[in-house]
């Protein structure tokens, strides 16, 4: 298996096909916006985000040579989402402040993300004898931590407005508010970001309870479960 050419047993052709596709989109996204910047040409640092971000992503069977498998492509797929939402499309050519809604589409899609792979992650514990609990409570936690990690972000965001946008850190960022909008101010945009991230991280729980009945109707598994345990040393 390779960065360029992965290959995988129990992926399909249109996963194999989308993996690679935005894996060389998000390589080239990465070193152009790094040379050459973003909307406003002032944007390198989120090129060498991107790359970081593919690095790190990758670094597990890079380094090990491949004694620790590359993680499961559902996985995969979902975390270069964020990346191409976020660092391309938010951050590098600016949509934040482009696109009216998009802050509430990243508030919405990033949770339901996170959510999903939380399912993914508690389900593989369920399957092989890990964690014993009913569908319905593993999808309550998963909601619970992933509104929690919006309420991280959220104090983050306060932080880097308050202490550190008019810093080094900000002359980097090119000085961006993360909070408040044209529209809102500070404390309606986070609240909203707030209930965004709610709904985002219910649906993706959902989505994934749903994707588990699905399997166990036809007398199977989410073959998810068999990616993550295979993730271990070989």
């Amino acid at each position: 298996m390779s960065f360029l050419n992965p290959e995988n047993g129990n992926m399909s052709n249109l996963q194999r096909n989308l993996l690679r596709i935005m894996r060389i989109f998000l390589l080239i996204s990465g070193i152009y916006i790094l040379i050459f910047g973003g909307a406003n040409g002032a944007e390198r640092i989120f090129g060498l985000l991107i790359l970081i971000a593919l690095a790190i992503i990758h670094a597990p069977s890079i380094f090990t040579r491949n004694k620790i498998k590359a993680i499961p492509v559902e996985i995969e797929l979902l975390l270069l989402a964020m990346v191409l939402f976020e660092l391309v499309g938010g951050d590098a050519l600016g949509l934040y402040v482009k696109l009216p809604h998009y802050d509430n589409f990243m508030h919405f899609m990033l949770p339901l993300y996170i959510a999903l792979i939380g399912m993914m992650l508690v389900y593989s514990m369920y399957y092989y004898g890990k964690l014993k609990a009913s569908m319905a409570s593993m999808a309550v936690i998963i909601v619970i931590m992933t509104i929690g990690l919006g309420g991280i972000l959220e104090m983050g965001e306060y932080t880097y407005d308050t202490y550190l946008s008019q810093g080094f850190l900000g002359q980097i960022t090119g000085n961006t508010q993360m909070q408040g909008s044209p529209t809102q101010n500070a404390i309606d945009d986070t609240m909203n970001d707030l209930f965004t991230d709610t709904a985002g991280a219910i649906v993706g729980a959902l989505i994934g309870v749903m994707l588990i009945r699905r399997n166990e109707k036809k007398g199977e598994h989410w073959k998810v479960a068999e990616g993550i345990k295979n993730m271990g040393m070989e």
